[in-house]
């Protein structure tokens, strides 16, 4: 009976200071520091004025050329493609082409997924 009453006694001082908690956080009246909305979606849920919203906007806007430039500037995207890469692309191109098509005549359309002529849809079942 001791340890009945003894464990309801802990039980009850944990929920007490568990509820002082809360309590005294729901009236405590702290000012809690709130950051400046800065993207697109923040601005259309907080309804920032128009003013401030375009400064964003241009402001992501430019970020996002800087970025761009800098991607087209690191791997070269304003250069033509050199001739050896064309040539190796060309002859890649001709190889799979011989490959996928090279065991069939031109005008046969047989392959694994298909049925071969000889053999029918009715005539399996």
């Amino acid at each position: 009976m001791k340890q009945v009453i003894s464990s309801l006694r802990k039980i009850m001082v944990v929920f007490l200071v568990g509820f002082m908690f809360l309590l005294g956080q729901a009236f405590s009246f702290v000012n809690v520091a709130q950051a400046d909305v800065t993207t697109p979606e923040g601005t259309y849920y907080k309804g920032v004025p128009e003013g401030q919203n375009d400064n964003q906007v241009r402001n992501a806007q430019s970020k996002l050329k800087d970025a761009a430039e800098n991607i087209r500037e690191k791997l070269n995207l304003d250069e033509d493609t050199p001739r050896a890469t064309k040539e190796f692309l060309k002859d890649a191109k001709n190889r799979a082409g011989e490959a996928v098509g090279g065991n069939q005549p031109q005008g046969s359309r047989e392959g694994y997924y298909q049925n071969p002529p000889s053999k029918q849809l009715r005539d399996r079942m």
